[in-house]
């Protein structure tokens, strides 16, 4: 009878075209599809600029009184180098604790594919790192954790492993901040007991001028970079060789790293520096130059970075970053050699 008739089994083309699990790939499918979605979300919002710090409200804040209005704080009652050393420890902090972390190192997406931030984060690194070298041979006080913090910054900030990146750059912002207390603590005694330290002098015209001579070397190397970017010389000569179009983001982010950094230190110095500046008769080259510096951190609308010509369509980026990079070459060398 029909009804106990054994079933005829499947041929090998029959169970191939008709697999038993063939539900499973579609919830996959959508897991992956999810994933792909939280990390352009995360790459996104990782990838927004943080906004830079007023150096007195920077003060304010190590102090431990951090205050909503930077210039309620008089200038006067920061001591020299109280300014830089702020600032510094503030841009520490930025890089480890900004939406995402610390990204140059990361080994995971989206980290991993990312390249605008982390280009931004080797513009902030470099600046830091000169700058605190700076500071260790222009300050009376703090020299042991200066050294120090100068030693980590010089290790590999691409680091995943051990030593991790992320361990070099918290170690150097807490010997800056052991360095910032240290020289808080000079000259600073409770009524009717003995200053703990004498004052320390303002940091002199020498120390400036051979901060400011890595800044300009490091600006003109950026100018450099640019000018490859859109296939010329800095001077509008002879041009030069172009830098590969899925390179051309990573030159400008770096570049605006750079100066999102400089904008906030040469506020600093502006500080710190006030007595040297001034004598020098360079105040108003000086505000010129965080002027230029503050207007390099212009929204970029453009979800690309475009290197247009001429008068054409598009715009061209890193011909803008460009001119303001070699207008503040020009003022620092100018102020360099006034000092």
């Amino acid at each position: 009878m029909a009804l106990f008739r054994k079933k005829a089994p499947l041929s090998r083309t029959e169970v191939l075209e008709t697999p038993q699990y063939g539900w499973i790939w579609k919830p996959l499918v959508a897991l992956v599809a999810i994933y792909l979605l939280i990390c352009i979300v995360l790459g996104i919002w990782w990838s927004w600029t943080p906004s830079p710090v007023d150096p007195r409200q920077a003060v304010a804040m190590q102090r431990g009184a951090p205050q909503s209005g930077g210039e309620s704080q008089a200038p006067a009652a920061i001591k020299p180098g109280e300014a830089l050393l702020a600032t510094n420890i503030e841009l520490l902090d930025t890089l480890l604790d900004k939406p995402g972390g610390y990204l140059r190192n990361d080994v995971m997406p989206p980290g991993l594919w990312l390249d605008n931030m982390p280009s931004w984060e080797a513009g902030v690194t470099q600046q830091v790192q000169d700058s605190v070298a700076s500071l260790g041979s222009a300050l009376e006080v703090g020299q042991a954790p200066l050294k120090t913090a100068d030693e980590a910054l010089a290790g590999d900030l691409d680091s995943w492993r051990w030593p991790e990146s992320e361990t070099l750059l918290r170690a150097a912002r807490n010997n800056l901040g052991e360095a910032f207390s240290a020289l808080e603590n000079t000259g600073a005694g409770t009524p009717g007991q003995e200053a703990a330290a004498p004052a320390p002098s303002a940091p002199g015209a020498d120390a400036l001028s051979a901060w400011l001579a890595q800044v300009q070397s490091r600006l003109e190397t950026q100018t450099q970079a640019l000018a490859a970017a859109v296939g010329r010389s800095p001077g509008g000569g002879q041009a030069v060789e172009s830098t590969p179009w899925f390179r051309i983001d990573n030159v400008f982010f770096k570049t605006r790293g750079t100066t999102w950094a400089l904008l906030q230190l040469m506020q600093a110095a502006r500080i710190d520096y006030a007595e040297v500046i001034e004598k020098a008769g360079q105040g108003e080259a000086f505000d010129q130059l965080i002027a230029e510096l503050k207007a390099s951190q212009a929204q970029v609308w453009s979800p690309v970075i475009l290197n247009g010509s001429g008068f054409g369509f598009f715009a061209n980026h890193s011909l803008m970053m460009a001119n303001y990079t070699v207008r503040a070459t020009q003022l620092i060398g100018k102020i360099r050699s006034a000092l």
